[in-house]
């Protein structure tokens, strides 16, 4: 009797620790499906597929996938895709909606990053060279409004700096 018990024990838990989850969460506006399917617990190293609405690659030409940290419901927050040499980053909210995308070249950003409010919004549009900032530098309030605008050269702040009001005009400018 003993050693039945100890077998159906080993069983249930063989059965617990093996068991196929197959997960899906999308952004509120239905742009980002992510799914993923994994046996017990760990969804963070499962098999993960990142979509459009229409079912096409979130990166197209992605050589490979990896979910670098979940959010406490167990959302992808932070994800790199792989491409040729470069890394594409995307980040999430909890509620899946874009945070930020941009890309990494030999561990430092590299080229466009996009940073986005929660409720879908553009926040902030920069371009980075070796990792500092180069060229246009833009930031908007939550209502698309312009916040600032001014260039980078090399990681410093360049040229003429412009700072607008709440309600979009021009309330002052500084030069670097």
């Amino acid at each position: 009797m003993k050693k039945y018990l100890i077998i159906t024990i080993a069983a249930f838990a063989f059965a617990a620790c093996t068991n196929t989850t197959t997960r899906e969460f999308r952004s509120a506006d239905n742009a980002v499906v992510a799914t993923c399917t994994y046996n017990g617990t760990d969804s963070l190293h499962a098999q993960w597929q990142f979509t459009n609405i229409e079912g096409k690659p979130l990166v197209n030409n992605c050589d490979s996938t990896r979910v670098v940290e979940l959010g406490k419901d167990g959302h992808p927050s932070t994800v790199c895709f792989h491409v040729g040499d470069s890394e594409q980053w995307r980040q999430f909210y909890s509620n899946m909606q874009l945070r930020c995308e941009g890309a990494t070249k030999n561990g430092q950003r590299e080229g466009r990053w996009v940073f986005y409010f929660p409720n879908g919004a553009l926040q902030t549009e920069c371009t980075f060279v070796g990792g500092k900032e180069e060229g246009p530098y833009k930031v908007y309030r939550e209502n698309g409004v312009p916040y600032y605008i001014g260039q980078y050269h090399e990681g410093q702040r360049t040229g003429t700096w412009e700072i607008y009001a709440a309600d979009g005009t021009l309330e002052t400018t500084q030069t670097f």
